[in-house]
């Protein structure tokens, strides 16, 4: 028998032994969400309990962001990280458990506090095998994950500036999100595009008021920029049919009463490409389109893409790799999912993998409990119990592997 072999068999069992203690956790971070940068208990809690295992910890990274680092027993060698975002939603909890939140408008409908506590669990579970370990493993909780402002930066953001990444010097990071799309306790992964990215994008369209009675005198923006939103949806039709693609205007405001042609109308959209080729090509040819209508019509417009752009998250391959292997050798075939396409959603998980490489995979939450099939950030969403054991397993048997087939490090390196 391999030592992976024998490594990963003490891994899934001392991962089913804290899986109870995981999911412990998970309602009583569910218990007490946290909004973004507000993550004050929650942080203190993860701080505390990578205390009580051992691990030496970093407090108020980024702001409120923890980093715990374990070093292997057997000396130097690689070093990975594995991140989990701590932050919550402003919306109302109606799950509905003995665990639902106690923070009025407050709620992690995500997974935040699934993967939180996962995190957790596999800290537990390498610190027992530390003495096994050739390298290190730092464990990031991650403030501001959700919908941080234009003007502001992000969780993600603010721990890399406060050296999250260095000392020492990170060689992948690794994340989770939990998804209900598939069956509890498989993993999905695939390597590239997993996430799409999202851009935030704003336009206004200028045109001349008039009274409605004598529109010929006036230029209707509410008009024009109708005709901008059919025409954006058309694009759809020329675009790869095997990409993951989200073109949608979400807001529209204008106008000012009810007998004047309106003289302006913002809109704001949200566009997700899972093509980066196609995400750099899209503002020139949305831009040209837009123009078109514009001046058919003799109105204006400005157009701005960077109102909150969020790259897509790409998994490197190597690493893909590890986790694929990792989960086949230790939770079985049954267990892992190759994704075929990416998610329309984002993360800022970007921001580590573009620095690092790394994998981004996800893990099934659903089981035949109708309260577990919601998706994310509806207002019931809730995380099957068998999610825990193979969430907790994942981690701790890509980090095992990683160390092991990377080797240890020469003085000379990083």
């Amino acid at each position: 028998m391999s030592q992976n072999t024998q490594i990963g068999k003490t891994i899934v069992e001392a991962a089913r032994n804290v899986s109870l203690w995981a999911q412990e956790l998970r309602e009583d971070f569910h218990r007490h969400p946290e909004l973004r940068f507000e993550e004050h208990r929650t942080a203190g809690r993860c701080a505390t309990e990578l205390e009580k295992l051992g691990i030496p910890v970093r407090r108020g990274v980024g702001r409120t962001g923890v980093v715990g680092t374990l070093e292997g027993g057997r000396g130097p060698g690689p070093v990975i990280a594995f991140r989990a975002e701590m932050d919550a939603l402003a919306m109302q909890d109606m799950c509905g458990a003995a665990y639902q939140s106690e923070n009025d408008g407050v709620a992690h409908l995500c997974g935040h506090d699934g993967h939180v506590a996962s995190l957790l669990g596999a800290a537990a579970v390498l610190a027992g095998l530390r003495d096994q370990l050739a390298g290190t493993v730092k464990f990031f909780f991650e403030p501001s994950e959700e919908a941080t402002p234009p003007d502001e930066i992000c969780g993600a953001e603010a721990m890399i500036e406060d050296d999250a990444l260095d000392n020492p010097s990170v060689d992948a990071v690794f994340g989770a999100h939990f998804f209900p799309d598939w069956k509890a306790g498989t993993v999905a992964v695939k390597p590239g595009v997993v996430f799409s990215g999202n851009d935030v994008v704003r336009l206004i369209v200028r045109g001349r008021e008039s009274h409605s009675a004598v529109p010929h005198d006036g230029i209707d923006a509410i008009y024009v920029a109708s005709q901008i939103v059919t025409a954006t949806q058309g694009l759809m039709a020329h675009m790869d049919i095997n990409e993951a693609i989200s073109l949608h205007w979400t807001t529209i405001n204008g106008g000012r009463i009810s007998n004047l042609i309106a003289s302006e109308v913002t809109l704001e959209g949200s566009f997700r490409f899972s093509d980066i080729s196609l995400r750099e090509r899209m503002p020139g040819q949305i831009e040209q389109l837009v123009k078109g209508i514009c001046d058919a019509f003799g109105a204006t417009h400005e157009l701005d893409f960077g109102v909150r752009p969020m790259p897509a998250v790409v998994s490197s391959a190597p690493e893909v790799d590890i986790v694929r292997r990792a989960v086949l050798d230790g939770l079985g075939e049954s267990a892992l999912v190759d994704m075929k396409q990416p998610r329309l959603a984002a993360d800022t998980m970007f921001h580590w993998l573009r620095r690092t490489g790394g994998v981004f995979y996800m893990v099934g939450t659903a089981s035949d409990d109708p309260a577990t099939q919601y998706p994310s950030h509806h207002q019931k969403f809730d995380i099957a119990p068998e999610t825990f054991p193979a969430a907790v397993a994942t981690i701790a048997l890509t980090a095992s592997r990683f160390l092991d087939e990377r080797g240890p490090r020469s003085t000379s390196q990083k």
